[in-house]
C-alpha cells in the first residue's frame, strides 16, 4: 500500500553553503558586478593585457635607446619626445574622441600600436633598426594615447551602471599597477634570453589582444551628427570652438575644476618621487638596487590595496571626504617619511603613500565622469589627462636642478608640505566635502 503524502518521510536536504568571505566581499564591493557585464569584461581583459606590455615597454626602451646610441642625451631626448605629444595633442584628442564612436577609436588606435611596436622588434632582428624609426614609434604611441585615454575614460560609463562604475574604475586602476609589478621580472628574463627587442614584440601583441578584446565589446554608440562639409580652415575653427566649450564647462562647474587642479597639483607633487628615490637610497641609506626595489615593492602594493579598496570607502565615507583625507595622509607620509634612520619605515611609507595615491585616482576619475554629460566627456577627460600628464616634465627638471643643491630629505618635506596645503585648500570647501 502506498503511504500517504504526509506518511512519507521528509528528503533531507542540505543546507546552502553560505558564500566564502572572498566572494562576499567581492559582492560587496561591487567588483562581481562590474566583471558580470560583458562589455566591461572584454574592455578590462583587453587592458590587462596591454597595461603588462606597456610594463615591459619601459623597461625595453631605455635599453634599445643606449644599445642603439650609448648616450644619455639621446636617452633623456627619447623620454622627452614621450611626453611631447601629450601637449601637442591633449585637447584636440578629446574633441575628435566625442565626434567619433570610441568603442572604434579604441581599436584603430590599438591596432595601430600594435603594427608599430612589432614592426620595431621585427626590424632589430634584422639588425635594421635606426633611432629615427624607434624615436617615430615612440611619437605616434605617445601620439594615439591621446586619443585612446579619453576615448577609454567616456566609454566606461556606457559599459557599466552608475552603481558599478566606481568599481570598473578600481579595477582598471589595479589592472595598471599590477601589469607594472608583474612586468619587469618577467622582462629581465626575457631581455636575459632574448633581448630587448622581444619586449617590443610582446608590447605589440598586447597591443593587439586589446584591439580584439574591445571589438568584442556589444555596446553601440549612438550616431553622432556629422559635421557638416567644410573647408579646412572652417574645420581648424570648428575644433578650436570645441575645445572651447569643453574649457568653459570645466571653468563653469567648480567639482570638474577641483578634479583637474587637483591632478595637475598631485602630478606636480608626486612625480618628482620617481626621480627622487633612486638618489635617496643612494645618498641617504647608502643602499643598493635590493632596497630600492623593495620601496618600489611596498609603493606597487599600496597602489593595489587603494585602488582595491576606494569603492567601499568612497561608498562608506564619501567620495569628497575620502579624497580630502587621502591628500592628508600622502602629505603627511611624504613630508616624514625620509627621516627615520631604519630601513622599514621607508617601506612602511611607500605602502601608505601608494594606498592613498590608488584611491585619488580612482576618485578622481570617478568624479570626472560622474560630473560631465556623454557628449562633452571625451573633451574633458583629454583636458585632465593633458593637465595631469603634461606637468609631469617640468616637475621631473625642477626636482632634478634641486636635487643637486638640496639635502633629498628636505625636498621630501617640501613636496609633502605642498600635498597638506592642498589638503587643507580642499577641506574648506563645502561642495567637495559632501561629494558622495
Amino acid at each position: 500500500m502506498i503511504p500517504a503524502v504526509e506518511d512519507r518521510p521528509a528528503v533531507e536536504t542540505s543546507p546552502p553553503r553560505p558564500p566564502s568571505r572572498l566572494s562576499a566581499i567581492l559582492a560587496k564591493s561591487g567588483f562581481l558586478g562590474a566583471l558580470s557585464t560583458h562589455d566591461f569584461a572584454m574592455l578590462f581583459s583587453g587592458q590587462f593585457a596591454s597595461e603588462i606590455g606597456n610594463g615591459l615597454i619601459q623597461l625595453a626602451l631605455p635599453w634599445l635607446v643606449l644599445q642603439l646610441t650609448d648616450s644619455a642625451f639621446q636617452l633623456g631626448l627619447a623620454y622627452f619626445i614621450q611626453f611631447l605629444p601629450i601637449l601637442i595633442f591633449g585637447l584636440v584628442g578629446g574633441v575628435f574622441v566625442d565626434r567619433w564612436d570610441r568603442r572604434l577609436t579604441i581599436v584603430l588606435v590599438d591596432s595601430v600600436r600594435a603594427l608599430a611596436f612589432l614592426s620595431v622588434g621585427a626590424i632589430y632582428y634584422f639588425d635594421a633598426l635606426t633611432t629615427l624609426h624607434l624615436y617615430s614609434v615612440i611619437f605616434v604611441s605617445s601620439a594615439l594615447a591621446n586619443f585612446f585615454n579619453p576615448a577609454r575614460a567616456a566609454l566606461m560609463p556606457n559599459l557599466v551602471s552608475k552603481e558599478h562604475l566606481r568599481s570598473a574604475n578600481s579595477l582598471m586602476e589595479v589592472s595598471r599597477h599590477v601589469g607594472f609589478m608583474v612586468a619587469p621580472p618577467v622582462g629581465i628574463v626575457m631581455v636575459t634570453i632574448l633581448g630587448s627587442a622581444a619586449l617590443m614584440l610582446v608590447d605589440g601583441a598586447s597591443f593587439l589582444i586589446s584591439a580584439l578584446s574591445v571589438l568584442s565589446v556589444r555596446y553601440r554608440q549612438p550616431p553622432v551628427t556629422a559635421p557638416v562639409s567644410m573647408g579646412l580652415m572652417q574645420a581648424m575653427a570648428g575644433v578650436a570652438e570645441e575645445m572651447k566649450s569643453g574649457l568653459q564647462r570645466i571653468l563653469q562647474s567648480h567639482l570638474l575644476k577641483v578634479a583637474i587642479v587637483l591632478g595637475f597639483a598631485l602630478n606636480l607633487i608626486v612625480a618628482p618621487i620617481e626621480v627622487l628615490l633612486p638618489l635617496f637610497v643612494r645618498g641617504v641609506k647608502h643602499a643598493d638596487a635590493d632596497y630600492f626595489g623593495l620601496l618600489v615593492i611596498g609603493l606597487l602594493a599600496g597602489l593595489i590595496t587603494g585602488s582595491l579598496t576606494a569603492p567601499a570607502n568612497a561608498r562608506r565615507f564619501g567620495l569628497g571626504r575620502l579624497t580630502i583625507v587621502s591628500v592628508f595622509v600622502l602629505g603627511m607620509v611624504i613630508t616624514i617619511a625620509s627621516w627615520p634612520p631604519s630601513p622599514w619605515p621607508p617601506v612602511i611609507a611607500m605602502a601608505l603613500a601608494g594606498g592613498a595615491i590608488g584611491t585619488l585616482n580612482v576618485a578622481q576619475t570617478t568624479l570626472l565622469q560622474g560630473s560631465t554629460t556623454d557628449d562633452e566627456r571625451g573633451r574633458i577627460s583629454a583636458t585632465y589627462y593633458t593637465a595631469t600628464l603634461g606637468v609631469r616634465p617640468i616637475g621631473f627638471l625642477t626636482i632634478g636642478i634641486l636635487a643637486s643643491a638640496v639635502d633629498i630629505r628636505y625636498l621630501f618635506v617640501m613636496l609633502g608640505g605642498l600635498a597638506l596645503l592642498l589638503g587643507f585648500i580642499l577641506n574648506r570647501s563645502d561642495e567637495v566635502r559632501h561629494v558622495r
